[in-house]
């Protein structure tokens, strides 16, 4: 038998840990990664829209530069970016079965429930009815995701 780089016998090319499927138990984990991503990228495109509203703060001219403006864009395309980035952090080691892609999920997914938490008492104590949905869909797909990453099976597929 021949080797072939990137191809394990019974494998696929490519595929995660030289080839071998994604396990049962890690594509709920994955799926959700890939929904918290796009609610993520909606609620900030969503907010840097809507502005940052009647919240009363120690800036006032902080809504100068909106997303109409070219530092208005500019900003929007790097937290798109950004995010972007820390989600690929964790979605790639998790497929590949990397734990710490599961830790580093499991602390940046904690911690942004934390601040989705705060955003939405400051969107529904402004009236900001759409930008608090979605913040309220994110905490929610997030514990979800919390959920799913404790769960006995992801632990053991990840070991």
């Amino acid at each position: 038998m021949t080797h072939h780089p990137g191809r394990v016998p019974g494998g696929t090319p490519g595929g995660p840990r030289g080839g071998a499927p994604v396990p049962a138990a890690l594509r709920p984990l994955l799926r959700l990664t890939l929904v918290s991503m796009a609610v993520t990228v909606l609620t900030g495109v969503v907010e840097a829209w809507t502005g940052p509203g009647p919240v009363p703060g120690p800036l006032p001219g902080a809504g100068i530069a909106g997303p109409t403006t070219p530092l208005g864009l500019a900003v929007l395309a790097y937290g798109l970016l950004l995010t972007a980035a820390l989600y690929a952090l964790v979605y790639l080691p998790l497929r590949e079965r990397r734990q710490w892609g599961w830790v580093l999920g499991i602390v940046l997914c904690a911690l942004a429930v934390l601040g989705d938490v705060v955003d939405l008492l400051v969107h529904l104590l402004s009236g900001r009815l759409l930008p608090g949905l979605l913040t309220l869909a994110l905490v929610g797909v997030n514990t979800v995701w919390l959920v799913v990453a404790g769960r006995p099976a992801v632990r053991a597929v990840l070991r």
